[in-house]
This record gives structure tokens, sequence and C-alpha cells, in this order.
């Protein structure tokens, strides 16, 4: 009786490993400019949820709420939500840049947004966060809307137009 084995033979390994690492060559860029939209997007929702919570907040208050925006242009920022017109009042919500590394945050052509109870007092202006090679942005109208958009195709985000 004859047995015979079952397996792989060294040269079979070899080109199995060799397909894989080929592969693997192609798919990590793929995944890290993945990474880096997630991280450009991730920091845009967030900043554009903290400015609709400011807006509902001085809705609610009846009371101006003010975003305070320190460090616009570079990637050391940080913005505040403050209950107040001006950036001395107390604090509600912080975010800074140590959150989201490599960000870049700048704020045009504001360094205070203030948001009042009633509609059509907001400043117009963006919002602009990037990595470098994507850019997302969070547009105010001075109808007191706020929306993202983005010129890199983001997923999830609309174009700017």
């Amino acid at each position: 009786m004859n047995k015979r084995q079952a397996g792989l033979t060294l040269i079979e390994l070899l080109i199995g490993l060799v397909v894989l690492a080929v592969l693997l060559s192609i798919a990590v860029p793929s995944f890290q400019t993945l990474r880096q939209q997630y991280t450009v997007r991730s920091a845009g929702m967030a900043i554009y949820a903290d400015l609709q919570l400011a807006r509902s907040e001085a809705i609610k208050r009846n009371k101006d709420i003010t975003v305070c925006f320190t460090g616009s242009g570079t990637s050391n920022w940080s913005y505040q939500i403050r209950n107040s017109a001006g950036c001395s009042g107390a604090l509600i919500e912080e975010s800074k840049s140590a959150d989201y590394p490599s960000i870049t945050l700048t704020s045009s052509p504001y360094t205070q947004l203030t948001f009042k109870p009633r509609r059509n007092t907001l400043t117009s202006g963006n919002v602009t966060l990037s990595n470098g090679s994507q850019e997302m942005k969070i547009k105010t109208w001075n109808n007191s809307i706020i929306r993202t958009c983005s010129d890199d195709q983001l997923m999830g985000v609309p174009t700017c137009s």
C-alpha cells in the first residue's frame, strides 16, 4: 500500500508568500489614504456637531453663544464654546488639536463665531480642516445654516459648489 502525503512543497509555499506580498504592497497605500480621509472627516464632523450644539444652545438658553477659535491656520489649534457674546463666558465645550493630530484648522474670516437666539444673525464664513492631501470645509451662512463639503471626494461628504 502506497501512502501519499498531503501538503505543500517549499516552492508552492514561496509562490504563495510572493503573491501575498504583492497584494499587500498594493493594498497598504490605499488603506493609508483611507485612514487620512477618515481623520479629516471625523474632525470635520466633530466641529460640525459642536457648531450645531452652539446654535441649539443659543436658542435653548435664549442667549448669545460664542465659538472662539485659537491657532487658526496651524496644526496647534483649539476652539471653545462659551456662554456669552465674547470669549470670556463660561466654558460649555472645548476641543483641541491633540484629539486630531496632523490636522490644520483655518477659520475665516472670523476668530470667533457668535450664535444668537434668532436667525439671520450669524457671520458667513468657513472652517477648513486639512491634513495636506485632503480638505473638508464647514460653511456657515448668515441665516444660521451650517453645512459640510469637500472638493477632495471624501466619502459621505458632499462636494462644494
